[in-house]
C-alpha cells in the first residue's frame, strides 16, 4: 500500500511539473523571415545575397526557445550585387546543386539560454549532408510573435561537398581560391497561429 501511495505522489508531481512548463509553438512567417549569405575569395571578390525561408516552427517553454526547424529554399539563392552568371553558378553542381537539392534545413537539437542570448545547437543539412552547427542568437519573446536573430554564423562549405575552388582541398588556385567558410545572418519571425 505504501508503494502505491508513493507512486501516486510521484505521478502527481510529474504531471504538475509537466503542465507548469507552458509550451508554445510559433510558425515561422516566410514573408518576414530571411537568411542573408556572404562568401568571398581569399583575395578580394566578396559577394553576398539572400536565400528565402520556406517554412519552419519555433518551440518555446516558459518563454525560452527550446526547439525548432527551418526549411530554406535553395532555388531562391539571389544577389542584387553579384552578376546573374555567378548566381546561376551557385545553383549548379559546383556549389549547391539546387536542381537535385532544392532545400536546406536546420533543426534545433538543444538550446542554452542566458538572458536574451541563446546558444543554439542543431543539425544543418545542405546537399543532403547533415552536420552539427552551433551559434549564438538573440531571442525576443512576445505573446503572439517571437524573433530569433543570429549574425555571423560561419558554415564550412566543404563539409557539405561544396568544394569548388577550395584552397584547403585544391592546390595551385592562387588568388582564385574561395574561402571555405561562408557566413549567414538569419532572421526568423514566428507567429502564433
Amino acid at each position: 500500500m505504501l508503494k502505491h501511495k508513493i507512486l501516486v505522489i510521484v505521478f502527481t508531481l510529474l504531471t504538475v511539473f509537466a503542465y507548469a512548463q507552458k509550451t508554445e509553438t510559433f510558425t515561422v512567417n516566410p514573408s518576414k523571415s530571411l537568411v542573408k549569405w556572404a562568401g568571398k575569395k581569399i583575395v578580394g571578390g566578396n559577394t553576398e545575397g539572400t536565400i528565402l525561408v520556406s517554412k519552419g516552427s519555433l518551440g518555446f517553454a516558459n518563454k525560452q526557445l527550446k526547439s525548432g526547424e527551418v526549411i530554406m529554399d535553395a532555388t531562391s539563392i539571389a544577389s542584387e550585387k553579384a552578376p546573374s552568371r555567378l548566381v546561376a553558378h551557385l545553383k549548379n553542381p559546383d556549389f549547391f546543386d539546387v536542381e537535385k537539392f532544392p532545400t536546406g534545413s536546420f533543426v534545433i537539437t538543444s538550446v542554452k539560454t542566458e538572458k536574451n542570448v541563446a546558444q543554439i545547437y542543431g543539425k544543418l543539412t545542405i546537399k543532403g549532408i547533415t552536420k552539427d552547427l552551433s551559434f549564438p542568437a538573440e531571442i525576443t519573446y512576445g505573446q503572439n510573435v517571437v524573433v530569433a536573430k543570429a549574425t555571423g554564423v560561419k558554415v564550412n562549405r566543404t563539409l557539405y561537398d561544396v568544394k569548388y575552388k577550395s584552397g584547403s582541398i585544391f592546390s595551385g588556385l592562387g588568388d582564385g581560391a574561395i574561402e571555405d567558410n561562408f557566413v549567414l545572418d538569419i532572421t526568423l519571425v514566428g507567429e502564433k497561429k
